[in-house]
């Protein structure tokens, strides 16, 4: 945060219309930066890496994709993990792909969800999951999740992963690109650059070749994020031309009985005690979740105990003290398949789930992005603020009556939904998807 606010205060890089791209690996800490900066704002563009390449990329430019990769521009509304998995669609991908042979549409939408954008040998991208998807005796060929990738894009939808893939391409094919990048932002300053996937890593590696200083920082012991393409190796090897490197060896948070701890967990790097202040014997508790937090509660004498997860499942059944292996954490997923749209229920779990991640998001104060959800089943072609307004006004009513139904079935939910929120959706009368919801 200081090296920001030392860029701003004393370059004379930036002159009035020049920024600095500041990019953070999450939301929050995109919010967290913007709460530090406060008066500075204005000269600091911070944003998780993919909006940012979307806004800055992909989103003006999108027109140089149509010839090369059939991208319905006209359709385009910004960047999701939507995987598309109704009956027509997977059936037309069978066909195109000539695999009519292979029936597990479940086991299908699994491989396309698995699957990321990585370099191969020869330095191209090419789309595929971590190993080879078997679908009983039948292998799902490699170059057809490229075939899926396609009718999405034909569909206007672009994966989060897409729009890394489509930079990249647009950069490398368009180098204009990359030079009015540069342009707009002589500082580019990457955080949790430890979470980094290798087309992020490239595309860095571009921006910073001129004009443009980039400043990484990070700690390989921190990434958490491997099992969506980081390479934790890669911030040891990122380079560029007379390159400086520092570190912090200083730790200023904690204290003297932490600094203890850590340096014996960690064996690669020494934290000095800056602050030489004692507290108390840190405890560390090993073993199953939901133990641990109550003895955690026990030993903190009644103080408020916050949990970190990795995932949403986890966190719930944590606040709730219930235990967290009864949960299943592909739910949507799972919602997708067993209520596969068909021509009587064009959109039902579309508009379901569209419905229960826009609530959660509200409450958890993401209200743009629970706006956005909601957004995708009001959209309206030739009126974009009508489509918000709409999303606005049905959040409002889910909020308001969440006591009506947030301990409920999800088929009570539809119920809720089909009255107050989309009419239009179709009933529930029978069959595999009454019994799942």
């Amino acid at each position: 945060m200081n090296i920001l606010k030392n860029v701003i205060h004393k370059s004379t890089r930036l002159e009035k219309t020049r920024k600095v791209a500041c990019i953070t690996y999450t939301n929050i800490g995109v919010e967290t930066i913007l709460n530090r900066l406060k008066t500075t704002i204005n000269q600091v563009e911070v944003s998780t890496i993919h909006s940012f390449l979307y806004k800055h990329i992909v989103k003006p430019y999108a027109v140089f994709l149509v010839d090369d990769y059939g991208l319905n521009v006209k359709a385009i509304d910004g960047h999701d993990d939507i995987i598309l998995s109704n009956y027509s669609f997977l059936n037309e991908w069978k066909d195109r792909t000539q695999q009519q042979r292979i029936k597990e549409d479940k086991l299908i939408v699994e491989a396309f969800n698995s699957t990321k954008w990585k370099f191969d040998d020869l330095g191209a991208l090419v789309v595929k999951p971590d190993y080879p998807r078997k679908i009983g005796k039948y292998s799902i060929k490699n170059d057809s999740y490229y075939e899926y990738k396609k009718m999405a894009w034909e569909r206007g939808i672009i994966h989060h992963d897409d729009v890394l893939f489509f930079s990249y391409q647009l950069i490398e094919k368009h180098p204009f690109i990359l030079k009015v990048l540069q342009s707009k932002f002589p500082y580019f300053f990457v955080d949790e650059f430890q979470d980094t996937n290798p087309i992020q890593v490239k595309i860095m590696e571009l921006v910073g070749e001129k004009e443009t200083i980039v400043g990484i920082i990070g700690d390989k012991a921190q990434s958490i994020y491997s099992f969506q393409g980081a390479d934790p190796s890669q911030f040891h090897s990122f380079n560029l031309n007379n390159m400086v490197d520092y570190v912090m060896e200083d730790n200023r948070r904690s204290t003297n009985q932490i600094i203890d701890i850590l340096n014996t967990v960690r064996v690669d790097i020494k934290q000095n005690k800056h602050r030489n202040i004692n507290g108390e014997k840190p405890i560390i508790i090993v073993g199953e979740r939901l133990n641990a937090l109550r003895l955690a509660k026990e030993k903190s004498n009644n103080e408020s105990v916050n949990s970190l997860s990795r995932i949403n499942i986890i966190s719930n059944a944590m606040k709730k003290e219930v235990k967290g292996e009864l949960f299943n954490n592909k739910l949507i997923e799972a919602l997708l398949t067993e209520d596969n749209p068909s021509s009587s229920n064009k959109y039902r779990s579309k508009v379901i789930i569209a419905c229960t991640k826009a609530t959660e998001l509200a409450r958890q104060n993401e209200f743009k992005s629970a706006i956005k959800e909601l957004e995708r089943i009001f959209k309206d072609k030739n009126d974009k603020d009508k489509g918000r307004k709409e999303a606005l006004r049905h959040l409002c009513v889910l909020l308001s009556q969440y006591g009506d139904f947030k301990e409920k079935s999800l088929l009570d939910f539809h119920f809720f939904v089909r009255s107050k929120i989309k009419p239009d959706i179709s009933n529930l009368a029978r069959g595999a998807a009454k019994t799942f919801y």
